[in-house]
């Protein structure tokens, strides 16, 4: 089974997602303090820090989890990200035109996003012909 990774653009990517995270926590914490001023506990602030942490982590978590980009091209399956497509289930392949994504058509009429425009040029070249050999389908234009 080949499998291709994403450049370190999209590892960035990730990494402005966790910030834009933490910057949203932030500004709930801003709001907790000021509710935190008129309840002079320190309990409370203790508490509400934890949480906030706790929040900052699981989404952290959450965020390299969905966003784990990843193709995977075997004989008789493909994996694109967390989905399994077995090649006898594709109906059409859709390349790239002008900035958008290629995409597949399975036989249940299900649109599968490919999201490659993360990785290198050779590999998007070698993964949309390695998927329109292994489906042996004329492309769609």
């Amino acid at each position: 089974m080949k499998h291709y990774r994403p450049t370190w653009l999209y590892i960035i990517k990730l990494f402005g997602l966790i910030v834009l995270a933490a910057m949203s926590i932030f500004i709930f914490s801003i709001f907790f303090d000021i509710v935190g001023y008129f309840v002079k506990s320190s309990l409370f602030e203790k508490i509400i820090a934890i949480v906030l942490n706790i929040v900052l982590v699981i989404a952290a978590y959450f965020i390299i989890k969905a966003n784990n980009l990843k193709v995977k091209i075997g004989e008789d399956t493909m994996i694109i990200g967390h989905q399994t497509v077995p090649y006898d289930q594709i109906e059409y392949f859709f390349p790239a035109k002008g900035g958008s994504e290629p995409y597949i058509i399975t036989k249940e009429g299900i649109k599968i996003d490919l999201e490659i425009s993360w990785f290198s040029k050779k590999d998007r070249i070698e993964i949309k012909n390695s998927i329109l050999e292994k489906i042996k389908l004329p492309q769609k234009i």
